[in-house]
């Protein structure tokens, strides 16, 4: 919990905002596409801070899990011209996509992706489970392709 409100209190400072789940944090910043290059000093600005105090706290910030994603309209996101930031030594590329929690985003929350990834993840369960149908009963069948999703 004490590492948490660090978090919360650093990225406040930074103006931005967060949301921590256990070890996933996500940061948040709200501008008008004019103002994208303030938002990312302010960014860039953040996760130095954070990366700083993870290194004096013997935590490490993981490079590989880190996403950035612009959200808006399709007219915002054609206006943007940030499409990666600087950070420390690393270079984050903006992405279309992004999950939180096991859920896929894409940049106007239009859940297409996610639902099309849990349609893709229900087909294959169900042909998984077609082959072994015969020594199931019915509701068998039901609750382990539930259990599976």
């Amino acid at each position: 919990m004490q590492y948490t409100v660090e978090v919360l209190h650093i990225t406040a400072s930074c103006g931005l905002t967060a949301h921590c789940y256990a070890d996933d944090t996500q940061l948040y910043i709200s501008v008008l596409v004019s103002a994208a290059s303030e938002a990312e000093a302010r960014l860039v600005n953040c996760v130095e801070h954070l990366d700083l105090w993870m290194a004096q706290n013997r935590l490490k910030l993981n490079a590989d899990k880190t996403q950035l994603m612009w959200m808006g309209t399709w007219q915002q996101l054609a206006n943007l011209t940030v499409s990666q930031l600087e950070i420390s030594a690393l270079i984050l590329d903006t992405g279309d996509r992004a999950t939180d929690l096991s859920l896929l985003l894409d940049g106007q929350l239009s859940m297409a992706l996610h639902i099309a990834a849990v349609c893709r993840s229900s087909y294959y369960q169900m042909r998984q489970l077609w082959s072994i149908k015969r020594s199931l009963t019915t509701t068998a069948l039901v609750q382990a392709f539930v259990h599976a999703r």
